[in-house]
């Protein structure tokens, strides 16, 4: 059962939440009105274009309302399940979300599941290591990991398992689920890196400030295990850090997805909102600013959640 202090904290956050999606959409709206060019060029590209049909699209589109009515309609429209119809590609955007919101979200999950694998194993055993020389090169590599930018890595990814080794598709998103791990191993791994390194860093420090507690010594004088101690105790509370910051980590990893599928040409959200951009395609980009803006409010919502379950300590709104 659902506290009612747990339930008034989720609706207040769920609330907090709908504001900063109206809110990044409200903005992105705006930036795309100031923008060059103009919708109307953008639907009756490639042809013999006459006033009478400029001025057509320009009623059928609501192109000639000030760009807070535009703004209205357009979420009137958003409200009831209408995404709007790409200038571009002359699609319903709901149907172009559909078609590619998949691999997206497979690069996000596996990305977000290496990186745990990758990180949390290694920043307990570099923080009860601090000062050897494991945790030197395992310090070193998380620097490098954070340093070197998503674009470059994967340029170096494929020129080494696609042109060099031979071993690994460069481009493409693949078929059935050999193919399509096959195609995806690599871009989450370098996203995992990448994000794994920085909570490789935050595991680190706070396994050691966990294990420099006066708690600790109490557990050693209490004999027990060092391993029970390090797993169980140490372990537990250094984890919390991080979970608090993972629902940020999400969303920084739907924005990076978005440059590994353009590197590795793979057919997902990111590429589609990219080329939304290059060509101007407001409601493309605008249905990408919410679907990203809604997973990282709720990831952050199911973050808050979790936190309670690894700390005991803090109940739901942070009161203790």
């Amino acid at each position: 059962m659902v506290s009612s202090h747990a339930l008034r904290y989720l609706v207040k956050r769920l609330g907090v939440g709908v504001f900063i999606v109206w809110a990044v959409t409200f903005l992105v709206f705006g930036l795309l009105q100031i923008a060059p060019g103009s919708p109307a060029d953008i639907l009756l590209a490639g042809g013999v274009v006459t006033e009478e049909m400029r001025q057509t699209v320009i009623q059928q589109y609501n192109l000639n309302e000030p760009w807070h009515v535009q703004y209205l309609l357009w979420l009137k429209d958003v409200l009831t399940g209408d995404l709007g119809y790409s200038f571009a590609q002359q699609r319903p955007v709901a149907a172009l979300i559909a078609e590619r919101w998949a691999i997206t979200a497979q690069i996000v999950t596996l990305s977000m599941v290496l990186a745990t694998l990758l990180s949390i194993p290694t920043g307990i055993v570099a923080g009860y290591k601090h000062g050897s020389r494991l945790d030197r090169v395992l310090t070193v590599l998380a620097i490098v990991g954070v340093s070197v930018p998503v674009f470059v890595s994967g340029v170096l990814a494929i020129l080494v398992f696609s042109f060099h080794l031979n071993v690994l598709p460069s481009s493409g998103a693949g078929s059935g689920v050999v193919g399509r791990l096959t195609h995806l191993f690599v871009p989450s791994l370098l996203l995992g890196g990448t994000i794994g390194a920085l909570m490789f860093r935050m595991m680190r420090s706070g396994m050691r400030d966990v294990l420099e507690k006066d708690y600790m010594e109490t557990c050693v004088a209490m004999g027990l295990p060092t391993r029970r101690i390090v797993l169980k105790h140490a372990t537990i509370n250094a984890l919390a850090p991080v979970l608090t910051v993972s629902g940020l980590w999400i969303g920084f990893l739907i924005v990076y997805a978005m440059v590994v599928e353009y590197v590795f040409g793979m057919g997902g959200l990111g590429r589609l909102i990219i080329h939304a951009v290059q060509a101007q395609d407001a409601p493309v980009v605008l249905a990408g600013t919410i679907i990203t803006a809604v997973v990282f409010v709720v990831s952050n919502i199911v973050v808050d959640f979790l936190y309670t379950k690894i700390d005991p300590r803090i109940t739901i709104g942070g009161q203790t």
